[in-house]
Formats: structure tokens, C-alpha cells, sequence
């Protein structure tokens, strides 16, 4: 945790000094390595101290933590930004490690995980020794194992009404140990997979009954797997919004700095409509460095 800090640290004053940039402060969500909202836990890795000791300037850090004690998921928090950043389109999907979904309607938004997405293409894809299944290459040469498909649906988290979240452990320690029961051939797997990830997501957009000009900002890694992308815009039957390459790239790490700018400025950054805690709230600590300088 220290020495990630640092780390982080160490990262952003060589990104500073190259672009020739003071920033009013840094937000670093860091790196999720325990998430358990259930039993009121929930654990970043990445010091923020240690980050504001290194840069000297204030870091905002440990941005779920506050909602998790109030009861949340601390989970999803990107739908603020979703709310205010990204307000034209109605459904913002994030395609992931896990797929998450947030919903805008007329009085709240809603945002929940939806399942495993590329942490398990991922690990499929390695399995042929490739990084990741490039354009979705490796699953449009694959068919669609009917009773693979069906186990994965039939999990019980997929029968669980929002909020909830999923965690990095239940992803690895849940759904690989499934596909591999089946003994089929390695492209139906990922076809299959990509199948299950199309049809849990147009479930849930479904259930929200769009309306046709509802728009889908699809963004994060998984927006670059044209095949998953083209089944999940067949089964969602709505309108797909694929944005630039650097809001697919950047867009949770731009939230992230929304989410810092709203808790220097003691406004509220994690919504209860989103992660079911007893209140909206003001998430992370905040370790000023040398730099004072109020943020307006």
C-alpha cells in the first residue's frame, strides 16, 4: 500500500515535468484488492499520502469508503460523472473488467455491475497466447455453446435486484471454474462468453424500457471488441454510441477527477440511488502535501 503510493508518486511528477503541468490537486482512485460491501469492507491499495508526500500537491483518495459505512455497494461511483459529464445519453455502459450499466431516469440515476466482461475474455484470450482477444477475432470464429450459455446465466447474482456490485475475487473465483467444465473448443468459450455478457446487458437495458431515442455510450476496453459491441447492439435493439478512443481510454479516470473536485469543493460524490446506502455522500480523505491552495 506504502510503496504503491510512492509509486504513484513517483509516476505522476515524471508526467508532470514532461507536459510541463502543475495540477490543482490529483485523485487517485488506486487499486481494488478487497471488496466486500456485504460485510462493510472495501480496500484501495495505493497510499495517498505517500502520493501528496512524493508530488507535493493535494490528493484526494479512498473514494468509496464513506459509502460503504453508510450502508452502499461503494459501488458503482462513475455514475455522478455519468449524471453530470455525460448527461445526453441515457444508458452509459462501462465494459470492463466487469460490465457495469448506469440508467438516468426521471428522478435519480441507478448504476449497478452487471458481470464479468474482459477479465474473463482476458484470461480466455491468454489461453491462446494472446493478450487479449483483439477486435473479438478469436469469438466470431467460435459458435455459441447452448448449455455453457445457460449455466452462466443461471447464476444467482444475475437473479439479484440492484444495488449491487461485484467483486475482482467472485469474478475469478466464480465463472472460470464453469466455463471449464465444458470441454469445447476455445473459440466457442469466448463466443459463448461474449453471448452471455450481449444478453445479460440487454436484459438490463430491457427492464428500463427504452424508449427509441435513448441513446447507449458504450466506453472502456471492451468498446474496442467489435464483435462483442455488434452483439450487444443486436440483442439491445437501441441506439450504440461509440465515442472517441480517448473517452473509451480516459473516461472513468476523468470521473475520477470529477469525483476529487466535488469532495474538495464538500459536495456530495457518491449517489445512494446508485449503491443503496442510507444517504448521498462526501467519499475521501484528503492529504494536502505542500501545496494549499483552494480549490474553487
Amino acid at each position: 500500500h506504502i510503496y504503491f503510493g510512492h509509486y504513484l508518486g513517483q509516476l505522476v511528477q515524471k508526467f508532470n515535468t514532461k507536459h510541463k503541468i502543475q495540477p490543482n490537486f490529483i485523485a487517485s482512485h488506486g487499486h481494488t484488492i478487497f471488496h466486500e460491501p456485504q460485510q462493510h469492507y472495501t480496500a484501495q491499495i495505493g497510499d495517498g499520502a505517500a502520493i501528496a508526500a512524493v508530488t507535493g500537491i493535494p490528493t484526494v483518495t479512498d473514494l468509496r469508503a464513506c459509502d460503504v459505512a453508510l450502508g452502499g455497494q461503494g459501488a458503482p461511483i462513475v455514475p455522478i460523472g455519468d449524471q453530470h459529464l455525460f448527461a445526453d445519453y441515457r444508458f452509459c455502459l462501462n465494459l470492463g473488467g466487469i460490465a457495469n450499466i448506469s440508467v438516468k431516469n426521471t428522478n435519480n440515476i441507478v448504476a449497478y455491475d452487471i458481470c464479468g466482461a474482459n477479465q474473463i475474455l482476458n484470461r480466455l484470450a491468454n489461453k491462446a497466447n494472446w493478450e487479449y482477444d483483439k477486435d473479438g477475432a478469436l469469438a466470431r470464429l467460435g459458435k455459441v455453446n447452448t448449455e455453457l450459455f445457460d449455466a452462466l446465466n443461471q447464476v444467482d447474482f444475475f437473479k439479484q435486484i440492484p444495488p449491487k456490485s461485484l467483486s475482482n475475487q467472485w469474478v475469478q473465483g466464480t465463472l472460470p471454474p464453469i466455463i471449464e467444465k465444458f470441454k469445447i473448443p476455445l473459440q466457442n468459450q469466448i463466443c459463448t462468453f461474449c453471448e452471455h455478457i450481449a444478453f445479460q446487458i440487454a436484459k438490463n437495458i430491457e427492464h428500463y424500457s427504452p424508449k427509441p431515442n435513448d441513446q447507449l455510450l458504450i466506453t472502456g476496453g471492451g468498446a474496442f471488441n467489435k464483435f462483442l459491441v455488434e452483439r450487444i447492439t443486436e440483442l439491445a435493439s437501441l441506439k450504440v454510441h461509440i465515442p472517441a478512443d480517448i473517452i473509451i481510454k480516459y473516461k472513468e479516470a476523468l470521473v475520477m477527477a470529477f469525483i476529487g473536485l466535488l469532495r474538495l469543493r464538500q459536495e456530495n460524490n457518491v449517489l445512494k440511488s446508485v449503491t443503496g446506502a442510507v444517504q448521498n455522500s462526501i467519499n475521501g480523505a484528503v492529504y494536502q502535501g505542500r501545496n494549499t491552495e483552494t480549490i474553487e
